[in-house]
């Protein structure tokens, strides 16, 4: 997509009007599935509304619509998206290559989607926002159907978009680029929860276990407020893993290709009898199987001509799939779901044991939503692993993730007061050299002032601190300058290191700690008053420069600014490399 497209419908979207009037819209950027829901926040109750007319899917109301996108061979401006009809390749769980970090697990089968991109020649980055922006457009042209056209152009806009707990900040960042604007998947209490919420008291602790189609996201809060309205803080480092229901979906493709032979999937898989097949297994069987040894599915191909195999329960093109097989295809998923949630909760009672809370050792309940989170099997495994916790699944589960990101920005709603650090982050600067604790390290003498320094780390946030919504930290730094130096000496790039060992290191080390982003620090307009004029040994002038870092806490990602003697001053980047 041309980025001058991006950017215009996006200053669309951030116009601001002499108004005060709303349109707060959330989009759920999913690795299978992607959902648009909006509300206008002036009226007492806020009605929230998901699209639920997608193309492609005429006649067929649902919150989703599949993060499926396919560009024309001679022209790759021109694509179609989501349930349309797809003439070429189709690009399938994009959204799990803006987080490469991402491990794989060994029981998925391959993806040819970072293949695909490569023949296509096209980033991650810009087939997401290729995508964001049909879904967008689609999603506006659906509000403004319902709404005159005055008034929806007079409203203030707010695009809210939902991103994993667990994502790197550099996947972030990269979702950043595609949608220019971010808000987080941390504010995902949907209303109907409130009910479940309803008995709920002040330190009252609950899990949410996010299981998606590409990755399942577990995070947990406790409450610290009911009135005015319900407030809560993050509790330990959210979790997650690859363990979407997409793995299912590849799984279950697997099997089929095991029980047909190599040669008919050859063919079968590119009829529109494996297409429906699949669906059938995305739509019903998923969410519906519970894991009993008796149940049967019969799993249709219309039309694929395959070989009647008795030995293998297929016939008439029809594949009867009995509970056991089920059973294997969703275990591996199951188990890596279980145990994060298992860390989960132990993490939250230990952390409440050793702060000595009075219901240390009890978690109100376990929130499953997310399309996976629809699995009654999933639920069942859930609930017979902590028997004594209650696992709660709204019937909306789908949706309930892009509804809470637009209920995220309604006021007196659920807001969450504090998060915690996923990691270690600090900075590397040159300290005087102490033989006692930098042994071993390599010296460097600095020519200003004689001494022999050492490159040592100062930890400014640590793994599993609490994190105060809309904190400042500061970051010092300081530079010396030769005089007579150039303008282009006053713009300085800074590492913000980050580290994930239980205890940080002490020195830089490669494969313990990592460059999280450079920071770029331009002084060049800054008056000259600011810097301090020093003398060396040799009677050399020179000068040096002190400045502050702030990096304040935001709802999904870090923001910069650059501070001198207190005041906000220059400019900053950040740059996730």
């Amino acid at each position: 997509m041309d980025s001058n497209r991006l950017d215009e419908l996006l200053r669309s979207v951030l116009k601001v009007h002499e108004t005060e009037d709303q349109l707060i819209i959330g989009l759920d950027f999913g690795t299978t599935f992607s959902g648009v829901a909006y509300a206008f926040p002036n009226s007492n109750k806020p009605d929230l509304v998901s699209i639920l007319d997608w193309p492609g899917l005429e006649g067929h109301r649902q919150p989703k619509v599949p993060t499926v996108i396919s560009y024309d061979r001679k022209d790759r401006s021109t694509f179609t998206w989501g349930a349309q009809k797809h003439k070429n390749e189709k690009i399938e769980g994009i959204k799990l290559l803006l987080d490469i970090e991402q491990e794989t697990p060994i029981y998925l089968p391959a993806s040819n989607t970072a293949a695909e991109l490569k023949r296509l020649g096209k980033p991650a980055v810009e087939v997401a926002a290729d995508y964001i922006s049909a879904i967008y457009k689609h999603a506006m042209g659906r509000i403004e159907s319902k709404m005159p056209a005055d008034y929806l152009q007079m409203c203030q806009k707010k695009f809210v978009l939902s991103v994993p707990a667990v994502w790197s900040d550099k996947a972030k960042d990269t979702t950043l680029k595609a949608t220019t604007l971010l808000n987080t998947k941390l504010a995902t209490i949907n209303s109907r929860w409130y009910k479940a919420l309803a008995h709920a008291k002040i330190g009252d602790a609950f899990v949410l276990c996010d299981a998606g189609g590409g990755t399942v996201d577990l995070i947990s809060y406790e409450i610290t407020a009911l009135s005015p309205h319900l407030e809560l803080k993050e509790l330990v480092p959210g979790k997650g893993g690859m363990a979407g229901s997409l793995g299912l979906n590849r799984r279950f493709e697997q099997a089929v290709k095991d029980v047909v032979g190599e040669d008919q999937f050859y063919h079968l898989r590119k009829t529109k009898g494996f297409e429906e097949a699949m669906l059938q297994f995305d739509r019903t069987i998923k969410t519906a199987f519970r894991g009993t040894a008796d149940e049967e599915w019969y799993v249709n191909f219309p039309m694929a001509n395959l070989q009647d195999d008795p030995v293998n329960n297929i016939q008439a093109n029809c594949w009867n799939v009995k509970g056991d097989t089920l059973k294997r295809i969703f275990q591996p998923l199951i188990t890596d779901i279980l145990r994060l949630v298992d860390d989960q909760v132990n993490l939250v009672t230990v952390k409440r044991m050793t702060e000595n809370h009075p219901k240390a050792k009890e978690i109100k309940a376990i929130f499953l939503v997310g399309g996976f989170g629809s699995s009654e099997y999933l639920k069942q495994c859930l609930e017979a692993a902590h028997a004594n916790i209650q696992v709660i699944q709204p019937h909306d589960a789908w949706s309930a993730i892009v509804k809470g990101a637009v209920l995220s920005q309604l006021p007196q709603q659920a807001s969450i007061t504090s998060s915690v650090a996923t990691r270690h982050y600090g900075v590397s600067a040159m300290s005087a050299y102490i033989e006692a604790e930098d042994s071993g390290q390599t010296k460097k003498r600095d020519h200003y002032t004689g001494i022999d320094r050492v490159s040592k780390m100062t930890w400014y946030i640590y793994q599993g601190e609490d994190l105060k919504r809309d904190q400042k930290l500061i970051f010092p730094f300081y530079r010396s300058l030769d005089e007579g130096y150039s303008p282009q000496a006053l713009i300085f790039r800074d590492e913000l290191i980050q580290c994930e060992a239980i205890q940080p290191a002490k020195h830089p080390k490669e494969g313990v700690t990592k460059t999280n982003c450079v920071l770029t620090s331009d002084l060049t307009g800054v008056d000259v008053s600011h810097f301090k004029t020093k003398t060396t040994a040799k009677g050399a002038i020179y000068y040096d420069v002190y400045y502050n870092l702030a990096v304040t806490i935001e709802a999904a990602v870090m923001r910069f600014s650059l501070e001198i003697d207190g005041k906000e001053i220059g400019s900053v980047t950040a740059a996730y490399e």
